[in-house]
């Protein structure tokens, strides 16, 4: 979903871009897309804006990714380019936009922490493997949970058969609050919270069932796409 590639390039000495902290990135600060939209005619085209949302969760081909979101114009071709602070730091890289006749300045970078852990991953092993439970599952808001009655998480809409979701007992309705004591309320936070481990790690899973909260303990799996 992040389509990031990893190219080699039988050179030294090349200069590098510097790479900064998407950790740190805040709604509101400035924002430079650098790319070639519509083809090489334009290439180093610069844009300017600011980072109109620092952490989007959005759901790409079944699965839910996080992405800078930014009014920076983005167009078809810049993918592949660098989202830059003021300081000149890579942030991100640019990925997608919104469009239409009534979307305007929509567009989204892969925030480039996530980049770092993709890259080292390929250059280590050459493939990516990432941990995951084999649910389905939707954000419950502070205030749709107030509304439903229900408890801030993640409502699990469907558990895979077989999965680790399935043999550690979490079953459909469950509303997962938190991963090893670290409170879960957003797709994004679910999916740090499970990258931060590695496949075959045993985790405890805390889900609200029936108005009571209960741990799990769950051992992780390969996610399948």
């Amino acid at each position: 979903v992040q389509d990031i590639a990893l190219l080699k390039v039988d050179r030294t000495g090349l200069p590098a871009a510097k790479m900064g902290d998407s950790s740190q990135v805040r709604t509101g600060e400035f924002a430079i897309a650098i790319g070639s939209p519509l083809g090489d005619e334009l290439t180093g085209t610069t844009t300017y804006g600011i980072v109109s949302y620092a952490n989007r969760t959005l759901e790409i081909d079944g699965a839910y990714v996080s992405m800078i979101q930014t009014d920076a114009a983005i167009n078809a071709g810049n993918s592949g380019g660098a989202l830059l602070n003021v300081n000149g730091e890579v942030i991100g890289i640019n990925s997608r936009k919104s469009s239409g006749s009534s979307i305007e300045g929509i567009g989204f970078a892969i925030p480039i922490n996530e980049v770092k852990s993709i890259v080292e991953e390929l250059i280590t092993t050459g493939k990516i493997s990432r941990p995951g439970l084999g649910i389905t599952g939707q954000e419950i808001s502070e205030s749709m949970a107030a509304y439903y009655n229900m408890v801030p998480g993640i409502y699990v809409n469907t558990v895979t058969e077989g999965s680790a979701a399935d043999k550690a007992g979490v079953k459909q309705q469950d509303i997962i609050t938190a991963l090893d004591g670290k409170s879960v309320t957003t797709q994004s936070e679910l999916r740090a919270a499970l990258y931060s481990h590695k496949i075959g790690d045993t985790v405890t899973l805390t889900v609200y069932r029936s108005g009571q909260s209960m741990d799990l303990s769950i051992t992780l799996e390969e996610l399948k796409s």
